[in-house]
């Protein structure tokens, strides 16, 4: 065909395809006259705020762009433009994490679109835990509320009311523990991260302050850390990725080194220089006999040790028990390889030793947060560089600080009837719980439950009427990280788009009752919203004309946050530090050997994971899909064994077993691993959700659900560390899903 000849006949193809374009249907163009506010249409914008998954506290900056989207009004949906989450990126100008963020940060917008996101309030329709509730406006969700609280207000007996709050927000807890003080209830409590309240007493009894210490990695030289996954699911995982790498990498000609105790391979482990696999629950007695080669060679730094309160009886009663020969079989540790770790440490200073995880949750957990600073003590590390510090947030404003989350049901156990009204916001007590002791039962008892929540979680389906909250991608808060060395930061959440859906941000109808109550109430609380609360307790003296940016005054402070997205105050915390080591004769715990039981062989070690943490994200599907590190499993649940015992007990890779304890049993595949101690059993929590989304709902298992009631002594928080188990052959094989080992599963077929 010549040139001419394909012209031509392109020119006919094209006439013909024009042609037949009218033989189709009308077609109609129909624009959407109801923008959303703020839109540029198709430019990009790029807002900073803060990352609320966890309580890190890291820095974000959200791309939103305008998209067509199905929104909820007045009950009624309609399409819409409107500005929507597309990506979320660590803000490189926040000191947190300086530009990074994990990957439960990077899952925001999947909590913002889940499709199991609770759209309007509810009022349960069938018998609690059912999951039937019946959709209903805010007029009569709200004044359902209202006439369950008028009565407990009006006739003083307030104390009948009670309220448990997540960890997501600590200014959320500080308002309702403030509301119900007003109201003359002191009943509300606090849900933390895991160890959390263990660590804050043992610094309140070793140093004086119950805040959490910062650890400052970069400019240590030598690091002991005893349970704490820094790199996993700890405090703030990006925050010690990037001060460990710092500590490795940023310093040329200068390297540190990294040693990890604990019983179980965690990725912490993984990557340290080297781990010692100590017996579980001996964290603390290791640290001693490191003590013991310390104090009996004179390595401890001589100035330092003259301020120690209780410095002379440490030493005789450490130097008496904790000789490394003496103590080394019990612990599993060799004395040669204890002794060579305490020279080390001791002679590359600046070091620092820190705990947490497993090791605090033992009974004797804060006799091991003590052992450990004792380390820190010794070396003169506290309060300086390369050592532990405190941010200065700790200086600042007070607020009532509400009780462990707990202690609600042991109230309800030692006083029956108590709770009227218990008041459940972003929190989950029945989950994160032992399941003999009795969250889920008092739940049951409580005569009426409200929940302020933006999922239907594992006790949010017991409540009789749920307000759906916002997501911290649609309302205003405040957090001040407590990863930060000497340093106060301000760390700004703010609305990125508009809720899709009726719901409304729950703190603005605290506030918003407190005013229509008045009286005390509406004293204590005179804020138009959650924003003006925030403003009023950050503190205009606090914030204004110092720090990174300077201001006239609050509004201006506000609208400049609105803008950097954190405010940071260098000036250092100069509190003068104090360490007390007297408690720590007198909370000496058991020998191992009487702490290990024959009808009960192993130590269960459940462990935080780094894709579902605590179970928060499970939800979530690409937390989910998300490998684990160390096992690259997905979509379930595991049970890590080392392949030694599994051919004493006659058990495969990836056969069901039976884990039992004395408070029940759960099932689960084996995954057989070289590193795990002959001695333990460990399992992930955050699966085995009974509620939770289609994507958590009857996946996996709870470990929380074999764990043995126990506490950890003088603080009552469990010790979830402290279960024995058996393992029981069931013959069957399960599907262990592994990223690069199997192929063709749907979501809907794994770990059925």
């Amino acid at each position: 065909m010549n040139r001419r000849r394909f012209l031509k006949s392109g020119s006919l193809g094209a006439g013909a395809a024009v042609a037949l374009t009218g033989c189709g249907g009308d077609e109609k163009l129909i624009p959407f006259l109801i923008p959303e506010e703020n839109i540029i249409p198709g430019v990009d914008q790029w807002t900073p705020s803060t990352c609320a998954v966890c309580p890190a506290g890291c820095g974000i900056l959200v791309r939103s762009a305008p998209g067509e989207a199905r929104v909820l009004r007045e009950g009624q949906e309609r399409r819409q433009t409107v500005l929507q989450v597309k990506k979320i990126e660590g803000n490189p100008d926040h000191v947190v994490n300086r530009g990074r963020l994990c990957a439960r940060g990077q899952a925001g917008p999947q909590i913002l679109y889940n499709p199991d996101r609770i759209r309007t309030p509810l009022k349960i329709s069938g018998p609690r835990g059912s999951g039937r509730y019946l959709p209903i406006s805010w007029d009569e969700g709200l004044s359902l509320l209202e006439r369950k609280l008028e009565p407990l207000r009006a006739s003083g007996a307030a104390s009948g009311l009670a309220a448990i709050v997540g960890h997501s927000s600590v200014r959320r807890q500080n308002l309702m523990s403030e509301f119900l003080r007003a109201l003359g209830s002191e009943r509300c409590y606090r849900e933390e991260p895991l160890g959390a309240p263990v660590l804050r007493e043992a610094n309140r009894r070793v140093f004086g302050r119950q805040e959490l210490e910062v650890h400052d990695l970069e400019n240590a030289h030598y690091i002991l850390s005893f349970g704490a996954d820094i790199l996993g699911a700890h405090t703030s995982p990006v925050r010690y990725n990037l001060g460990l790498g710092h500590f490795r990498q940023g310093r040329p000609g200068e390297r540190g080194k990294f040693v990890q105790i604990e019983g179980r391979f965690s990725l912490t482990a993984a990557n340290a220089d080297e781990w010692l696999p100590a017996r579980p629950g001996t964290e603390g007695e290791v640290a001693l006999a490191l003590a013991h080669v310390i104090l009996k060679e004179e390595l401890f730094d001589k100035e330092s040790v003259k301020s120690i309160n209780g410095f002379e009886a440490f030493r005789q009663w450490v130097l008496k028990k904790y000789a490394p020969e003496d103590v080394a079989e019990a612990l599993d540790v060799p004395a040669k390889r204890i002794a060579r770790v305490a020279r080390e440490f001791a002679r590359h200073q600046p070091g620092l030793a820190l705990t947490g995880g497993a090791a605090v949750a033992h009974p004797y957990g804060l006799f091991t947060a003590g052992a450990v600073h004792s380390l820190n003590a010794l070396v003169g590390n506290p309060g300086k560089r390369g050592g532990i510090l405190w941010t200065a947030s700790s200086r600042k404003r007070a607020a009532p600080v509400p009780a462990p989350a707990r202690q609600w049901a042991e109230d309800l156990v030692s006083a029956p009837g108590s709770i009227q009204v218990l008041i459940l916001w972003d929190a989950n007590p029945a989950y994160r719980a032992p399941a003999s002791a009795g969250a889920l039962e008092s739940l049951e008892k409580t005569p009426f439950i409200a929940a302020f929540s933006s999922f239907m979680n594992d006790s949010t389906a017991y409540a009789d009427l749920i307000l759906p909250d916002r997501t911290f991608l649609e309302r205003y808060d405040v957090v001040e990280p407590e990863v930060t060395a000497g340093t106060r930061v301000v760390s700004l959440v703010q609305p990125i788009v508009t809720s899709m859906y009726e719901s409304r941000d729950c703190a603005d109808v605290v506030l918003a009752l407190a005013r229509k109550w008045g009286g005390k109430t509406g004293a204590a609380l005179p804020d138009s919203d959650f924003r003006e609360y925030l403003k009023r307790n950050l503190g205009a003296e606090d914030v204004l004309n110092h720090g990174s940016f300077s201001a006239e005054d609050m509004d201006s402070f506000w609208s400049a946050m609105k803008g950097k997205g954190v405010w940071v105050d260098d000036a250092t915390d100069k509190a003068r530090v104090t360490v007390d080591l007297t408690f720590l004769p007198g909370a000496e715990p058991l020998p191992p050997a009487e702490r290990e039981s024959a009808e009960y062989p192993f130590s269960l070690q459940p462990f935080a994971s780094l894709a579902l943490g605590e179970g928060n994200t499970a939800n979530l599907p690409w937390m989910q899909e998300l490998p684990d590190p160390m096992t690259s499993i997905v979509w379930g649940t595991w049970i890590e064994m080392n392949p030694r015992t599994a051919v004493e007990f006659g058990i495969e890779h990836g056969e069901l077993v039976w884990l039992e304890s004395a408070s029940g049993k759960i099932e689960a595949p084996v995954f057989l691993t070289p590193a795990a101690r002959p001695d333990v059993v460990s399992i992930p929590f955050g699966h085995g959700h009974r509620f939770y989304g289609r994507y958590a709902r009857g996946r996996g298992v709870n470990p929380w659900e074999i764990i043995v009631p126990r506490s950890v002594k003088d603080t009552g928080e469990p010790a979830w560390a402290a279960t024995r188990v058996k393992v029981i052959k069931t013959g069957q094989k399960a599907r262990v899903i592994q990223l690069g080992q199997d192929r063709g599963h749907t979501p809907e077929e794994l770990h059925r």
